[in-house]
């Protein structure tokens, strides 16, 4: 309450990032649709028994932005900034610098109406402008369920395109940014279309599980609407999928491999949220999955660290803060650069590590390290050693 952070309507996400760049972290707060006990609405499925509404049974919620007045306390700019212009049935959240122009924008999946895409206007306002980016709908033109999101660089190609997750009988998307901010749909010829039709996917990230230096994708199901097949065969919550894993060919497009990822993927749950992170710091990245009706799930990573890597956790200045939003660049001699963001959002009604881990495949050599940071700035690191986590401090390198 002191610090006015809250929002009493049905938020699902947030995210802390530096939108005016004056080193203090904002937050963003997204709100999904006007639901309240009293006006519980019964709906059914096909064989009539009771199921959850659709989010079109009720109106949808502005979301909320709130600026870090750097004492502990936060001002409400919702209105100032316009984001109230537009109300979503909001579920997931992602910031980056889609357009390369060094300020953080917001990417918003909404569920069964056009995405948002907030571009930061560098005045404390924003845009939005998914339908003009090519990323508010699908290729062919429909609103999806989109649940879940990230975004990252999974082409290495210097800018962060988007992922989102979506119900079943449509197809999780790939949206590949051209480095101006403008999107095409990749998700049939990228490979993750098709496997994805007969699932409802929730948290999700791009993440190099196996640290050759391409970002791979997981995606957590569970269904949100009884499954036939599982109703008739007596299954008393019959939502249960599972989850998948893709890997990144390096060619533009992902293979499924869930069928080689272990007996955790064969196991149906009703998932949702995903984290991400090394939880035993041994250089790969581990997940936590939540499930409804049943336990969470941890899954540790047992091939990332067969591949060398370098983790890197960048601080503010006075270095007792997380840098979100800074642009990490690693390069060296036998290997193309590969940048990645600091950033604890994305996935869904999650927050996630804010180290950035990067694969380096099989180079054993020392990197070079930029660091773009979230005011602007930017400095580097020379012969970085591998194969550990490193602390980097605004103000300290070169």
């Amino acid at each position: 309450a002191f610090a006015n952070a809250g929002d009493k309507r049905y938020s699902t996400s947030a995210a802390f990032f530096d939108f005016d760049r004056d080193g203090w972290l904002d937050l963003y707060i997204v709100n999904y649709v006007n639901f309240a006990m009293n006006t519980v609405r019964i709906c059914r499925s096909p064989s009539g028994r009771p199921d959850y509404c659709a989010p079109l049974s009720y109106d949808a919620l502005p979301d909320r932005l709130l600026r870090n007045r750097g004492d502990g306390t936060f001002e409400d700019v919702s209105v100032a900034s316009r984001i109230v212009t537009k109300y979503g049935n909001g579920l997931g959240v992602v910031t980056a610098d889609f357009n390369s122009d060094g300020w953080i924008d917001i990417y918003i999946a909404n569920d069964q109406m056009p995405n948002f895409l907030w571009m930061n206007q560098h005045d404390g306002t924003f845009e939005e402008s998914a339908l003009l980016a090519g990323c508010a709908v699908s290729g062919n033109g429909s609103a999806e369920a989109s649940m879940g999101v990230d975004a990252g660089d999974y082409d290495n190609d210097g800018d962060e395109d988007v992922f989102m997750t979506h119900l079943i009988g449509e197809a999780n998307r790939l949206f590949v940014n051209d480095g101006t901010g403008w999107f095409s749909d990749r998700s049939a010829v990228s490979g993750v279309a098709g496997p994805s039709r007969n699932f409802t996917s929730f948290g999700s990230a791009f993440f190099d599980f196996d640290n050759d230096g391409l970002l791979d994708i997981f995606v957590a199901s569970g269904a949100v609407s009884s499954l036939s097949k599982l109703e008739n065969r007596g299954d008393p919550f019959p939502y249960g999928q599972t989850n998948q894993l893709f890997k990144n060919n390096g060619d533009g497009g992902f293979l499924d491999v869930t069928d080689r990822a272990g007996r955790v993927f064969e196991v149906l749950g009703v998932s949702r949220g995903a984290a991400f992170g090394d939880l035993d710091n041994d250089g790969d990245t581990d997940i936590v999955v939540t499930n409804i009706n049943g336990p969470a799930q941890l899954l540790i990573n047992q091939i990332g660290s067969t591949n060398h890597w370098i983790g890197i956790r960048a601080l503010t200045r006075d270095g007792m803060r997380d840098a979100l939003g800074a642009r990490i660049t690693v390069s060296g001699k036998n290997f193309l650069k590969r940048s990645r963001r600091a950033r604890s959002d994305a996935s869904y009604s999650t927050s996630n590590d804010p180290r950035v881990l990067i694969g380096l495949n099989q180079s054993s050599e020392k990197v070079n390290v930029n660091v773009q940071w979230p005011d602007g700035d930017s400095e580097q690191w020379t012969g970085l050693e591998i194969d550990r986590y490193v602390t980097l401090i605004q103000g300290t390198g070169l």
